[in-house]
């Protein structure tokens, strides 16, 4: 039989067994991967679920759907009211004074709230955040500073006071590592760009970045961004 003719060699049933062997241990492990994952989605959701139930009878109010990551700090629950399907991620501060005294809510969250991971509120007497506002990671926001008037003693010892209401209307966004100063009004959907620093108001539907923070645009770029002004 010459070499043209000779008939093509058969693959041996060792190399089959070879490779159904090795499509078996891939499907295992992407089905024990897929298992790991789920089980470790149930175990958040579960953490969560305990952690809110825990929490949620110290404020002032909770209301339906709302979650919380844990960790969290929170000062003086019993001043805050949280609206429905709130969601607060992990690592959150709620620092919140009673300055008032007249047993009202010092920090107001509004409904469908989302506050980032190792996110600040310093609440002293007067923070608003409206429904649907969406603030990410690393935010800092305050309506109240430290007292520094007398240069004969640290500022750490001479305490904190307020200074002026903080308020983030409907739908706007805060990006990453921003810090809103006291008397600032964020307005409604406007767009605060990462590590800004906000120390005056921005006006619904503009778009405001920088460090002190001002309007570069309007969301939409019709009508003109001088509106924003």
């Amino acid at each position: 039989m010459t070499e043209k003719t000779r008939p093509p060699l058969m693959r041996s049933g060792t190399a089959d067994v070879s490779e159904q062997q090795a499509s078996t241990v891939s499907n295992d492990r992407s089905f024990l991967g897929a298992s790991l994952d789920t089980a470790a989605d149930l175990w958040s959701r579960t953490t969560r679920l305990i952690y809110t139930e825990i929490l949620r009878r110290r404020f002032r109010r909770w209301g339906t759907g709302s979650r919380v990551a844990p960790p969290m700090y929170v000062r003086n629950p019993s001043g805050i009211e949280v609206g429905r399907d709130v969601t607060i991620l992990e690592h959150a501060v709620l620092n919140v004074r009673d300055s008032r005294k007249d047993g009202r809510a010092t920090l107001t969250i509004g409904d469908g709230v989302v506050i980032g991971r190792y996110g600040q509120i310093n609440a002293y007497q007067d923070i608003v955040i409206e429904p649907y506002v969406l603030i990410t990671h690393r935010v800092m926001i305050s309506d109240g500073t430290h007292i520094y008037s007398d240069p004969t003693r640290p500022i750490l010892v001479q305490g904190v006071s307020f200074k002026a209401p903080v308020l983030l209307r409907t739908g706007c966004w805060i990006g990453a590592g921003v810090v809103i100063r006291p008397g600032v009004t964020i307005g409604r959907n406007a767009v605060i760009g990462a590590n800004a620093v906000v120390t005056h108001d921005v006006p619904d539907f503009c778009v405001a970045a920088g460090v002190p923070a001002r309007v570069i645009r309007r969301v939409s770029e019709s009508p003109s961004a001088e509106e924003c002004r």
